[in-house]
């Protein structure tokens, strides 16, 4: 029973000495315990590849939206009254300036013609005795007075009827597309009944709202690229800028005049507008260049010349097709433009200047990889 006790108290003893003895032991024969890893295991500079990118002047631009009018639109009507006789005008065709469109019978208006013309000869050969007699002082001056006056009402009477017989006409005002004709042969017309619309498409009239933060910047005479809903492009002229906002919307109406040889462009569609607001120094980059900082902010990594990672936020002031245009970079700097999303503000870099991805590839390969650099930034990261 003894003996057992003693050798389980013996063994107890030789586990704690082992235990103790671990504690104690260095790594090297002075005693002095190293925490220092081998040199190898020092990590790898992070390679990006880079690119020099200079600011340019860029023109800036306001777009909008906005309706495509015709240059002028007019109801011809009737100046007299009548039954249409001959329609010469065709719907959907052009139209020239003083081309007669229908015609209306004359019915009675020949008749009154030859009335006034007769009582106009009559009034004038009453006038011609009523002078002569009075030259000879046998005809008081009341009477010549009321001869003439005779004399110029018959005038008038025969103009009037003159003109009403040339009404019968109806003739074009102005070059442009016969858009509709309200009547048919045969049918009767009073005094300002509709004959038919005109609308003259050529120069077009693309109307907008600008803002009123930006229309300070609008100018007079300025050109400006249309996009119309069919496809086509045009450019313009500004001629028109209101002079008081919309009270509901605080916009300004602009209006831009758009060349529009031989009619290819209808009227009555949507159009966008980008209005030129003047010049801006800004880059050019491509939006997969666009990251965010740990504010939230928009912006792009760059290296200054000590490599050291920058992060500069960015306002994006217009896009195109390919790129934006963006302001808040120095002049000339150096965008990472290839593992921009591996690196963090003020660590230091491996440039490498612009080249192919399959240089970058290599790149990686030699210096880290992909899997390696996220576990390094992983590691960085709190």
């Amino acid at each position: 029973m003894k003996k057992s006790y003693l050798i389980a108290f013996t063994l107890t003893l030789a586990i704690a000495g082992w235990m103790l003895a671990g504690q104690f032991k260095t790594s090297s024969d002075d005693g002095v315990v190293s925490n220092t890893p081998p040199a190898g295991d020092t990590p790898a500079l992070m390679a990006v590849e880079i690119r020099t990118h200079l600011a340019r002047d860029v023109m800036r631009h306001i777009l909008a939206q906005g309706q495509v009018e015709p240059n002028r639109e007019v109801t011809v009507r009737a100046e007299t009254d009548g039954q249409i006789a001959k329609v010469v005008a065709i719907e959907g065709k052009p139209v020239f300036a003083k081309d007669i469109l229908v015609e209306l019978e004359m019915n009675d208006k020949q008749v009154r013609l030859k009335k006034a013309e007769a009582l106009l000869q009559e009034r004038r050969r009453g006038h011609e005795r009523a002078k002569q007699l009075g030259d000879k002082g046998y005809q008081a001056q009341q009477m010549i007075d009321e001869t003439f006056s005779s004399l110029r009402a018959a005038e008038a009477e025969l103009a009037e009827i003159q003109l009403d017989i040339s009404n019968t006409r109806v003739y074009a005002p102005f070059e442009g597309i016969l858009e509709m004709r309200h009547v048919e042969i045969g049918d009767y017309v009073a005094v300002k009944g509709e004959i038919a619309t005109i609308v003259d498409n050529d120069p077009l009239v693309v109307t907008v709202q600008i803002p009123q933060q930006d229309i300070s910047k609008i100018m007079l005479g300025s050109s400006a690229e249309i996009s119309f809903a069919t496809g086509q492009q045009g450019r313009g002229e500004i001629n028109l800028i209101a002079s008081r906002a919309d009270q509901a919307t605080r916009t300004f109406r602009v209006e831009i005049e758009v060349p529009n040889p031989n009619n290819q462009i209808p009227s009555g569609i949507s159009a966008e507008a980008r209005v030129p607001t003047g010049t801006i120094t800004a880059h050019f980059i491509s939006p997969a260049l666009l990251s965010l900082n740990e504010a939230g902010e928009v912006g792009v990594k760059t290296v200054n010349s000590d490599d050291v990672v920058e992060f500069y936020p960015v306002s994006i002031i217009q896009a195109e097709t390919g790129g934006v245009w963006v302001t808040g970079l120095p002049d000339i700097t150096r965008i990472i433009t290839v593992g921009q999303g591996f690196v963090r503000e003020g660590e230091i870099v491996k440039a490498i200047p612009g080249g192919d991805e399959s240089t970058m590839s290599v790149v990686f390969q030699q210096d880290v990889t992909l899997s390696e650099a996220g576990a390094n930034l992983t590691e960085r990261l709190p």
